[in-house]
């Protein structure tokens, strides 16, 4: 076997410059694998995080049922004496939690009026969650020593003509009885997250005047959560989501808030399958025409080593441990040009900046990153597949006939 082994390994180098244009092209394959793999995930990554990251959070706790309706009287169970939030402090997976109230409400200014969506937030909780203390344009974020300062969006303050400083009322429905609550704010701040869902229809109290006007006490309607992993709210079976949908409660990951994106990525993978599918189809005529080559110019030398004796399961061999060899080098090849590349981007990012996709607006760059099974599964599986490809030419030098091999110039 080992004599096989290094006539392989000369064989290959014969003609150095098919050897190394093959080894390249086999290689490049590789690299745009490894390549394609880390720039479809850190998008991925990118668009979960341009979604959750402005306001909503990785996941969220709410009462079954709430998100259908924004019923104001189902509030989050298992909550008494704050008793769900201290458990949530030491949670080790949680970067951060913030509890907030929201429910339908009507806006209403000296010249105009607007149906909003009024949040009641913890000031201080929120900033480990959403992006709204960063996103303030004019005026002051919220103040917990200040209950009756608001929070509008852009465009709201434009539809209502207010501006910080102006007066402004919010009516909404009581939880029990559903009696209207009035209660008259002045604008403190006026934000802008540049999604017009959030700019033009949102309004934002601190918590404690929130659950007053709502007649809440201390109950909360949901609970926004940041994870050090983003992959882990989509995850099937999530430890975390089981120990926190108890007594009616529910946790909804990111992938059941934004369906639409769990959609794309899901589609983004099929479509690295396809990818590899393709490329590794070049991979192997790529690999089989080299073979091919070289034993159509080797033929005489083929049917004198049938001719003195030599077994067609030797020269079989032969022939795959060629094949093998070339994806070898190949895949070396391939990883050190893949590492190049991505380096490069991970350092230096792609700007696709100000692109809107699936109504997200990327507002960062993409940093392709590295993958562990960009190294255990694709130069691997280049391998294997580039030996069995190489059965083809193997079988067809094993069947030679001496004879005809010999009258081949």
């Amino acid at each position: 076997m080992l004599m096989i082994i290094k006539l392989a390994w000369r064989n290959i180098f014969r003609n150095k410059r098919r050897t190394l244009l093959s080894v390249l092209a086999i290689g490049v394959g590789l690299a745009a694998m490894m390549f394609a793999d880390a720039l479809i995930v850190s998008l991925g990554e990118t668009m979960v995080s341009s979604a959750t990251e402005n306001f909503s959070g990785n996941a969220q706790i709410h009462q079954t049922g709430f998100m259908k309706n924004f019923d104001v009287e189902k509030v989050i169970a298992n909550n008494d004496n704050n008793q769900l939030l201290n458990e949530l402090k030491n949670e080790k997976l949680l970067i951060g939690f913030a509890p907030r109230v929201l429910s339908y409400g009507m806006l209403t200014s000296t010249t105009d009026a607007n149906n909003i969506v009024v949040y009641g937030v913890d000031s201080e909780k929120e900033k480990e969650v959403s992006k709204l203390s960063t996103v303030i344009i004019k005026g002051e974020y919220l103040n917990k020593l200040d209950d009756k300062k608001i929070l509008v969006g852009k465009k709201l303050a434009d539809n209502l003509n207010i501006d910080v400083g102006d007066r402004i009322v919010v009516t909404v429905a009581k939880a029990g009885a559903g009696d209207l609550s009035q209660e008259m704010f002045r604008v403190g701040g006026i934000f802008s997250f540049g999604i017009r869902e959030l700019d033009e229809n949102v309004a934002f109290l601190n918590l404690n005047e929130a659950q007053k006007i709502l007649n809440l006490g201390n109950n909360l309607h949901e609970i926004a959560l940041n994870f050090k992993d983003l992959n882990l709210p989509a995850q099937k079976n999530f430890p975390f989501a089981q120990k926190y949908s108890t007594g009616g409660n529910e946790v909804f990951g990111w992938n059941k808030m934004f369906k639409e994106l769990a959609s794309i990525l899901k589609f983004t993978q099929f479509s690295l399958g396809i990818l590899a599918f393709i490329l590794f189809g070049i991979i192997a005529f790529g690999i089989m025409n080299t073979l091919f080559m070289s034993l159509y110019e080797r033929m005489f030398e083929f049917g004198v080593l049938r001719a003195v004796g030599t077994r067609p399961t030797v020269v079989g061999r032969m022939i795959v441990y060629e094949a093998f060899l070339l994806a070898f080098i190949s895949s070396i090849a391939g990883v050190i040009i893949g590492i190049i590349c991505i380096s490069f981007f991970s350092r230096y990012g792609i700007d696709y900046r100000g692109i809107e996709y699936a109504h997200l607006v990327f507002k960062d760059k993409i940093y392709p990153h590295f993958r562990l099974i960009q190294f255990i599964l694709y130069p691997p599986s280049l391998i294997v597949f580039a030996t069995f490809v190489g059965l083809y030419p193997a079988i067809y030098a094993a069947k030679i006939i001496p004879a005809v091999a010999l009258r081949k110039k």
